[in-house]
């Protein structure tokens, strides 16, 4: 599919495109989602570029992702988006700048692009103008993407806490926690360290896409405003990628906790056993020798005899229960 976004003043207008129509005036951009081969080449044939195809966007060298051909500069960088199985994956979106206009070719469709195209619609948006160009475009999607990020993080950091509630926060009225409980935890916070990860290799391509703007701006004539804009996001990236790493650290954490509280507890399970075992030996030792039957055994041959053996064996189970007891080790 194609969306050709033209210049109305201060905002963009949509209008879907198809092979063999003319470019509209006034383009400064052109959207790609899930382009066929014809669509490919009608794009090359307004734009004198040469499309990426699926296969080349993956690729993970940085002369794959950053590179100039043919007067269009070439950039490439992994964004997060929302599956329709309600999972986030990460998927290859490359840019291209050429002319005045920018053309970008996406199989996935981010919420971020979305919400750039929900605010650059709007009259008044304080983002386009008269004199917006594909690198205005460019600029706009990549801080609609750190937006996005950053409110994704926020939710992830409301759910490391809640997990840390969970295994912190227990009040001794609390049930102890189960196998259940502990495959739960391991299994959420399992979950958010994966999806940390992928996060990361987003703001990481985000942020080298962003020094290959810089170092493009240095060599041309670009204007202040975009310069510092690109440092802005640059800086933004930063911070985001350090609050990455300290999710992660808590994430590390909480997974090292919850394996320490299984460890305590199977230790727990087998000190029982280990008491039990020795609780019981001593009266296992009496049932032995008084089960031999010897004839010169004059305590077989009296009334108390029966009583005096259930006695001591009771006597010897109860009272190394209360000596490690009292030294703690119950």
């Amino acid at each position: 599919m194609i969306v050709v976004y033209t210049l109305e003043a201060d905002h963009l207008a949509a209008r879907p495109a198809k092979a063999g129509d003319a470019l509209p005036d006034n383009t400064v951009w052109i959207d790609l989602l899930n382009p066929t081969h014809d669509e490919d080449i009608q794009t090359e044939t307004w734009t004198k570029t040469a499309i990426p195809t699926r296969e080349d966007m993956v690729e993970i060298e940085e002369s794959s992702r950053f590179y100039t051909e043919n007067g269009g500069q070439y950039l490439t960088a992994p964004i997060l988006y929302f599956t329709q199985d309600k999972h986030h994956a990460i998927s290859p979106i490359s840019f291209i700048l050429t002319g005045s206009f920018l053309v970008t070719v996406r199989y996935a469709e981010p919420r971020a692009f979305s919400l750039f195209v929900s605010r650059a619609s709007k009259p008044g948006n304080g983002l386009i103008n008269e004199k917006c160009s594909g690198v205005t475009i460019l600029l706009g999607i990549i801080e609609a993407v750190t937006d996005r990020i950053a409110d994704i993080l926020e939710g992830v950091a409301s759910d490391i806490d809640q997990n840390s509630h969970t295994i912190f926060r227990r009040s001794d009225n609390d049930k102890p926690m189960t196998t259940k409980n502990f495959r739960d935890s391991l299994t959420r916070i399992g979950g958010q360290g994966a999806f940390l990860s992928k996060v990361r290799e987003s703001i990481a391509g985000v942020s080298r896409l962003l020094v290959y703007m810089a170092a493009i701006t240095e060599q041309n004539s670009y204007k202040k405003e975009t310069k510092a804009w690109i440092k802005s996001l640059e800086r933004d990236t930063q911070s985001l990628s350090t609050y990455v790493d300290f999710l992660s650290n808590k994430i590390t954490f909480l997974l090292d906790t919850v394996v320490g509280l299984i460890s305590i507890e199977q230790n727990a399970i087998i000190k029982i056993f280990s008491v039990a075992a020795v609780a019981f030996m001593p009266p296992t030792l009496v049932a032995s020798i008084y089960g031999m039957n010897f004839e010169f055994m004059p305590e077989l041959k009296t009334m108390w005899g029966y009583p005096m053996a259930i006695g001591m064996m009771i006597a010897s189970a109860v009272i190394p229960l209360l000596i490690f007891r009292k030294k703690g080790w119950l």
